[in-house]
């Protein structure tokens, strides 16, 4: 009986690991990244381009830099293949939801608050796109808030419209609809009970696909956002508390990707990574590796919702690219560090 098991040499970091940063001369104490050279200097990385400084220029750089490659990514069940929008026609749906929302009530712009509720999926990305094609914000909900959570998020940023997943979402978002919530767009069929339900509640319910069609019809002309435009409002879990919002601009979530891929070097992604995107696109970790993929012109394939079945996921993505977190990770190597035997 025989075990074998491969490691690949370990990567060599271009500085010593123990001491990653400088302190800049002054009494604020700031620390800068040794991966920067010009930090020393002062300078400090808020854009890779100049012609890239929002994510509205982001996505639209990949898509020229990946010359209209796969783009997003999913599949349809257990032993499907993943199925793939390409960039060009994700920005085509994306400029039609964004003006259909529009359509709606949303005043172009105007840096109105959109509430995302839903697990990652292609319309997750595409309705934030929208927003950002016409100059609205983004404000993420997720499963762990709770409804008295939600509900105060959308009570407090005074959200009309909340993009939703599901009839199970949009029923957890009716049991206590601030008044401000006037519009559900969902994106998976609901049932007419619900329907119904959110129409006793003063409520609107409409087809994601639906949207897509009214916003293709008018075709309102974009407003594309400036970098110091709010992008999006980012919610803590309120462990302590009532949740507390963080205001983001473009030129911040911007700054954060490129130090990111700046401090990658020779290691960051292009055009010929696929990503695996599982962690939850309501925090920002998960939207920043996201938007990073895209500014190069990258592929991101999602997972089908069950974080059991992520193995078969990724079996059938095969991605070059993992956003990850350690019990995941610990949960992995426990997994391909477990000798296998072999009888000869």
């Amino acid at each position: 009986m025989t075990s074998s098991c491969f490691s690949p040499p370990p990567l060599r970091p271009p500085i010593d690991l123990n001491d990653q940063s400088d302190t800049v001369k002054g009494t604020d104490l700031i620390k800068v990244s040794k991966f920067y050279k010009d930090s020393k200097e002062g300078k400090f990385v808020s854009f890779l381009y100049e012609d890239t400084r929002t994510l509205y220029d982001g996505f639209r750089k990949g898509a020229k830099v990946s010359n209209n490659g796969p783009c997003l990514g999913w599949r349809d069940g257990p032993n499907k293949p993943y199925q793939w929008l390409h960039y060009n026609e994700t920005l085509l749906r994306a400029k039609n939801f964004g003006s259909g929302l529009v359509s709606l009530g949303l005043m172009p712009g105007s840096h109105a608050l959109v509430g995302l509720y839903s697990q990652n999926c292609p319309e997750w990305i595409l309705a934030e796109q929208a927003c950002y094609t016409y100059s609205l914000a983004v404000v993420p909900l997720y499963d762990t808030l709770g409804p008295d959570a939600c509900a105060f998020i959308i009570n407090q940023a005074e959200i009309n419209l909340v993009v939703c997943e599901n009839d199970k979402k949009c029923n957890l978002l009716l049991d206590k609809a601030p008044r401000c919530l006037r519009k559900l767009v969902v994106i998976k069929e609901t049932r007419q009970a619900t329907i119904q339900r959110a129409k006793n509640r003063g409520v609107e319910l409409l087809k994601f696909e639906d949207v897509e069609r009214l916003g293709a019809q008018k075709n309102h002309p974009e407003v594309p956002p400036k970098m110091t435009d709010l992008c999006t409002i980012c919610y803590t879990s309120g462990t302590t508390g009532n949740p507390k919002g963080v205001m983001l601009t473009h030129q911040n979530v911007m700054a954060g990707i490129s130090a990111v891929l700046t401090q990658l070097g020779e290691y960051k992604p292009s055009y010929k990574d696929t990503m695996i995107s599982f962690l939850p696109l309501a925090h920002m970790l998960e939207r920043c590796c996201e938007n990073g993929m895209y500014m190069v012109g990258a592929s991101v394939g999602f997972y089908s919702g069950d974080i059991k079945r992520l193995p078969e996921d990724m079996k059938a993505l095969r991605p070059t690219v993992m956003p990850a977190v350690p019990r995941l990770l610990n949960r992995m190597y426990d997994k391909v560090s477990t000798p296998i035997y072999e009888i000869h």
